[in-house]
């Protein structure tokens, strides 16, 4: 009897190549979908501008620290110096440019630059190294701690506190903002660069989220 012949043997090899390829693809993808899932932060979305018939009372968040911005005293400051350099310039253009450049109207924490007055533009600059206050427990915040005179002072039904807070503060900002919270007040907030100055419009005003 003849032998029988016998089929021809499959080749796998190619096959199994695309499958070690594949499998390494699918490992690296789920390596990055770690990585980057670690990485994740949640975003609370919120409004864009808060509007209000309340008066604001503006805390800024700088290094981690809690500043009282006293508007009106700086307003009264800068308004004399304006009022100074107008005088003494006597109506020469370049004169009272110059004057602006160097006028100095300042408080322990902020000073006004005089020159956004030429915009329209009321401006301060933080005083570098300026030393404001630490809320690190809220726990033991009490009425007669500085920001818990903040608080109390606050007629509710009237102001609102009002946060600018710096990149570099959001943990103390989001403990002044629970404390607030806790008291009941309204709270609006407006995030600033480290370095940029803080600016209101000619009545005072800023778009600020709530």
């Amino acid at each position: 009897m003849g032998k029988k012949k016998r089929g021809q043997a499959v080749v796998l090899d190619s096959f199994l190549d695309l499958m070690t390829c594949m499998l390494g693809v699918l490992m690296l993808i789920i390596l990055l979908t770690g990585v980057d899932a670690a990485q994740i932060k949640v975003l609370i979305p919120t409004p864009i501008a808060h509007s209000t018939d309340k008066k604001p009372v503006f805390v800024e968040c700088r290094e981690e620290q809690l500043f009282a911005v006293p508007l009106a005293e700086l307003r009264q400051l800068a308004q004399a110096e304006l009022n100074k350099i107008s005088k003494e310039a006597k109506g020469d253009t370049a004169q009272m440019l110059k004057q602006l450049a160097n006028a100095s109207a300042k408080t322990e924490f902020y000073q006004v630059d005089l020159t956004y007055a030429l915009l329209g533009q009321f401006a301060i600059i933080p005083v570098p190294d300026a030393k404001g206050y630490l809320l690190q427990d809220v726990a033991k915040e009490r009425a007669t701690d500085w920001y818990g005179r903040i608080l109390t002072g606050l007629n509710s039904e009237k102001e609102m506190l009002s946060f600018l807070v710096r990149d570099d503060s959001y943990d103390v900002f989001k403990r002044a903002r629970g404390l607030a919270w806790a008291r009941k007040i309204e709270v609006s907030y407006e995030l600033l660069d480290s370095q940029a100055p803080i600016k209101f419009g000619l009545g005072g005003s800023r778009a600020l989220a709530q």
